[in-house]
């Protein structure tokens, strides 16, 4: 079973690697480069509002349905088609909720938010799609499906930018538009795997809400709410109360876009973790090698992403957005630091999920989203998203030593001393190659490449990770 699961995992990283940089750096950062700081900015703080109230389209139902479809007797038909119905309403609650808050918080366009809705919803509802592909072990399906509607977006876009003068000018709203179809073709292709892939989904008529699947998941909406604070309430604070907001918002943007990006790969990596858990859960020892590699893929990536933003920010900057002034240099050199502590809060928070220890996760998230939200509100007017970055790292990084310390102590399952001293260990030597490297003229492109070259060989030594180990893993059932 982990063979095949570690399998598809590499798989999905393979295709997301290939696929999301592109999607990120190539189409996502050229909107904002041709659209501007302050209209991207106005975009990304009105998502983020739209996000954060996302918690009511999906109130932990996702992560109960998914650990139910999980089991081996699970009625996989049924669950579909309850869930199915019950999306539906909370897509109705959502539009109201979301009008009702805007409308007391002064958001004055609201038929663009209204779009970025629709958008959300439509994301949510293309998650639920692959929850049941993913819990019916079909990696491989979900794997494929976790870049389809990205890949639409780059051709499409991609085409807008080359040829303007043929498919006209990028706007902010034909970018959302485009999103919206790009999932909209992948969740077809979700349904015709769900459909076609020899499961009995055959139409079960609307019989009422499931109290059985809604009550028992508020836990997790509480947590999926708090977990969106922190990560995204500073961008909307920005926007609303800074003195020049939406461009600040763009400023953050630029920078939380990586954290994004990278956000998406722990997504994708507790998406697999957690049905695979959940079904082996309380024998740790059938799931905790394949914890272990996930967590080391994902730390190793963070440190070395996090080094070069601390080394060379002001090349990256450049890179990026043709920009090099001290504000977006500061900005990027800081806010990057909060990659190890996403990657471990992805990592240890599907486990504390999975094996049913929500109430803990619920808390240290709720110490973590207060603390983030009151100093975002008392330091953003003064300092505007230097300071929303610093607060980033720091609650990120403490939020992830939180979330360690409980998995150790419920599940056993923990980060080990030497583990961490390695990550920092080879942290430290990747930002010193790329400085001396530059100190002495090499191209960037050529240190970068060096250190990521000398990185991953004091990884795979100080983490004691063999290609035995590897293959033992792999053939274990």
């Amino acid at each position: 079973m982990q063979k095949k699961f570690l399998g598809a995992l590499f798989l999905m990283m393979l295709l997301n690697v290939l696929v999301k940089p592109v999607w990120i750096f190539g189409i996502d950062r050229g909107v904002q480069n041709i659209t501007g700081f302050a209209d991207y900015g106005r975009y990304f703080a009105y998502l983020n509002f739209c996000m954060v109230l996302g918690f009511i389209l999906d109130p932990g139902l996702h992560i109960h349905i998914s650990r139910l479809a999980s089991l081996p007797e699970a009625d996989r038909a049924r669950l579909f088609w309850d869930g199915l119905y019950t999306k539906i309403g909370l897509f109705l609650l959502y539009i109201l909720v979301v009008a009702s808050v805007a409308g007391v918080a002064g958001y004055a366009d609201l038929r663009f938010l209204f779009t970025l809705m629709v958008l959300h919803a439509s994301v949510s509802l293309f998650a639920f799609f692959r929850l049941f592909i993913t819990s019916g072990q079909r990696f491989k399906a979900d794997g494929l499906l976790s870049v389809t509607d990205k890949s639409v977006v780059i051709l499409l876009i991609g085409a807008m930018m080359l040829w303007p003068d043929s498919l006209g000018q990028i706007t902010i709203g034909r970018f959302v538009a485009v999103q919206t179809l790009g999932i909209g073709l992948s969740m077809l292709l979700a349904v015709i795997f769900l459909f076609r892939g020899g499961w009995p989904f055959s139409f079960h008529p609307f019989r009422g809400f499931r109290s059985d699947l809604l009550f028992p998941s508020i836990p997790f909406a509480l947590n999926i709410f708090l977990m969106t604070v922190i990560l995204r309430a500073d961008g909307i604070l920005l926007e609303r109360i800074h003195p020049d907001g939406a461009s600040e918002a763009g400023l953050y943007a630029s920078g939380f876009r990586i954290l994004d990006a990278f956000g998406m790969m722990g997504t994708l990596a507790g998406g697999f973790l957690l049905p695979f858990i959940a079904r082996h859960w309380p024998d740790a020892s059938r799931f905790s090698q394949a914890v272990g590699v996930s967590r080391r893929a994902l730390m190793c990536a963070a440190i070395l992403i996090a080094s070069v933003g601390l080394a060379i920010p002001g090349w990256l900057t450049e890179f990026l957005y043709h920009r090099s002034d001290a504000l977006i240099i500061n900005l990027m050199r800081i806010i990057l630091l909060a990659l190890p502590g996403l990657s471990l809060v992805a990592i240890h928070g599907t486990v504390l999920t999975a094996t049913g220890h929500i109430r803990r996760f619920i808390t240290v998230s709720g110490v973590a989203a207060m603390l983030s939200f009151c100093l975002n509100l008392w330091l953003i007017p003064r300092f505007g998203a230097q300071a929303s970055a610093l607060i980033a790292v720091g609650i990120q990084t403490l939020y992830a030593f939180a979330l360690v310390r409980s998995t150790r102590r419920l599940t056993q399952i923990g980060l080990p001393a030497s583990e961490f001293l390695s990550y920092l260990f080879v942290g430290l030597m990747g930002y010193g190659t790329i400085r001396v490297l530059a100190h002495l003229g090499v191209p960037v492109p050529v240190s970068v490449g060096v250190s990521v070259a000398v990185a991953s060989v004091l990884f795979y030594f100080t983490l004691g990770f063999r290609i035995s180990d590897l293959q033992r893993l792999m053939t274990r059932d």
